[in-house]
This record gives C-alpha cells, sequence and structure tokens, in this order.
C-alpha cells in the first residue's frame, strides 16, 4: 500500500541529488582550489622574479615575517580605523534613514528607489567620483568651500583628510544597502507585538527601545557583520584616490597584499598576509556570530 508512496520519494530525492551534486560540487571546487592553493603558496619561498630557482617550502617563515613587518602592522592598524570608522557611520545613518523612509508618506516610495540608487554604482566609478571630486587643484569640493572663504583642502595628500574621504566614499555607496536591510526588517516586524505594547500603556520611545530595537537585533548583526567583511575587502577606493597614501594613512589590508603579489612580484609572502586577513575576518565574524545567538536567545527568553 506504501511502497508507491516510498518509491516516489525516493525517485524525487534521487532526482534531487542528480541536480544539485554537480553544481555543488563546481562550487567546491571553485571555492577550495583558491583557497587550498594560496594556503599552499603561504608556506613557499615563491617569488616571481625568482621564477626561475623555484620556490621552496619556508613552513611558516612567511607569517613569522608579517608579524615583524611594520608596514603590516600598520595596514592592520589602517584597515581597523577605516573599517570601524565606516561601518559605524553607515550604521547610524542607515539606521535613522530606514525610520524616517519606513514612513507612510505620499512619495515616500519614490524616496525610497532614489536613497539606493549609490549601491547600484560599481565600486571603481564611485571611487572616480570622489576622486575627482575631492581633487585638491580642480575639485567641485574645494570649489564650495571657497565661497566660505576656506582655502583648498587637500583631501587626498594629507593623513587625516584622506583617511575620512575614503570612509565618505565608502559611507555615501554602501549606507543605502544598510538603511535597505533595516528597513525590511522593520517591515516584516509583527503589528500586534505593538498593539500589545499599545495595550500595556507603553509610550513611543518605550516601544521603540523594549519591542523595536530587540525584534531588529538580528537583522542588525547580520548587516553590520556583512558590511564588516566586505569593507575588509576594501581596495577600489584605496587604489583609485589615495594608492594607500599619503605615507602610508590610507594603505588596507587587500591594498598591501597587491602590492606585494603584483609590485615586488613575493606570491608567497602574499598569500601568507591573504590567509591572515581571511583568518581575522573570520575571528571578527565568529564575535559577531556569538553576540547574535546570545541575543536572540535573550529575545525568546
Amino acid at each position: 500500500m506504501f511502497k508507491p508512496l516510498q518509491s516516489s520519494r525516493a525517485a524525487r530525492r534521487t532526482t534531487a541529488l542528480i541536480l544539485i551534486v554537480p553544481t555543488c560540487l563546481l562550487l567546491a571546487i571553485i571555492n577550495l582550489y583558491p583557497f587550498i592553493y594560496a594556503l599552499a603558496l603561504s608556506f613557499q619561498n615563491y617569488s616571481m622574479t625568482r621564477a626561475a630557482q623555484g620556490s621552496r617550502f619556508v613552513w611558516f617563515a612567511n607569517y613569522g615575517a608579517a608579524f615583524r613587518d611594520p608596514r603590516f602592522i600598520n595596514c592592520v592598524v589602517r584597515t581597523l580605523i577605516i573599517v570601524g570608522g565606516a561601518v559605524a557611520i553607515e550604521f547610524v545613518i542607515g539606521f535613522c534613514l530606514a525610520f524616517v523612509l519606513n514612513t507612510k508618506l505620499r512619495g515616500m516610495d519614490t524616496i525610497r528607489k532614489i536613497s539606493i540608487a549609490p549601491v547600484t554604482v560599481m565600486p571603481i566609478v564611485s571611487a572616480l567620483i570622489w576622486f575627482y571630486m575631492l581633487n585638491q587643484r580642480y575639485g567641485i569640493v574645494n570649489w564650495f568651500i571657497s565661497f566660505f572663504g576656506v582655502e583648498p583642502q587637500g583631501w587626498l595628500t594629507h593623513t587625516t583628510l584622506a583617511t575620512l574621504s575614503i570612509i565618505a566614499a565608502d559611507v555615501w555607496q554602501w549606507t543605502p544597502f544598510i538603511m535597505l536591510v533595516i528597513l525590511a526588517g522593520l517591515n516584516a516586524l509583527p503589528e500586534y507585538v505593538y498593539e500589545a505594547a499599545q495595550i500595556d500603556g507603553l509610550s513611543s520611545w518605550q516601544q521603540f527601545r523594549l519591542v523595536t530595537v530587540p525584534l531588529l537585533m538580528p537583522v542588525m548583526l547580520i548587516v553590520v557583520l556583512l558590511r564588516i567583511m566586505d569593507a575588509f575587502k576594501m581596495f577600489d577606493l584605496v587604489y583609485t584616490m589615495t594608492q594607500g597614501g599619503p605615507a602610508g594613512a590610507t594603505e588596507t589590508m587587500s591594498y598591501y597584499i597587491y602590492i606585494q603579489a603584483f609590485n615586488f612580484f613575493e606570491l608567497g609572502y602574499a598569500a601568507a598576509l591573504a590567509i591572515l586577513m581571511l583568518i581575522l575576518i573570520t575571528i571578527i565574524s565568529q564575535i559577531f556570530v556569538r553576540w547574535m545567538y546570545r541575543e536572540e536567545e535573550g529575545t525568546a527568553a
């Protein structure tokens, strides 16, 4: 009686495996092979300038050299400053904009569509836009502040201003992404929770603090984690706007890895730096994931 039903389920399961397994294998090869190759390369003293001599295993020598490299340490610090500053500003502005755009006012749909335009711009195009806007000689920013009697500023040649310029460019492009995710989270919140809060006599501020923020916490943590992971790979802005300068003030880990691999041709050392960056991103990600689970458990309780 149940054999036809069981056989049909087994046939569907077999068909699903036949369709899924090749794709999974292809994705595994595409993702695992570069990682395994980079990991193996990080243990070798391999340089394109000495390609004829081949490569030899040096075990953890490349990793030890990284921790003794003051330029790499500077890159780590600069990356943390740029990523931390950019993501923090993006989150605050995106969070506020999400609540503003969540209001049901006339024309708000059009404003929402326009507000996500920066996300659709390619990073290299965004970098070029900001490069020309902040140019000291003919940039529109210096032209604008000249009307207020302010002297032209070296936005891309001053150590502090260059860092702020990189952060500003990243904030302009990726704040709408955080806004969009939080806005989607706001629209997904159940109405009955707010109805119950109103019945209990909670004010608007109390509803925001005790209801909205706890329910949105998983969404906020996820979007911040995604932005941190993506910001660590920042390369286009640095390469186009400052090329790591001035004096290494904007030299991020990704850009330094590029320098070691394609300017100095030290592929083994560059691979070791890439693995170290992956480890750092993984540590930060695990901290956020554990925090997220803790918040979910607290909300459920």
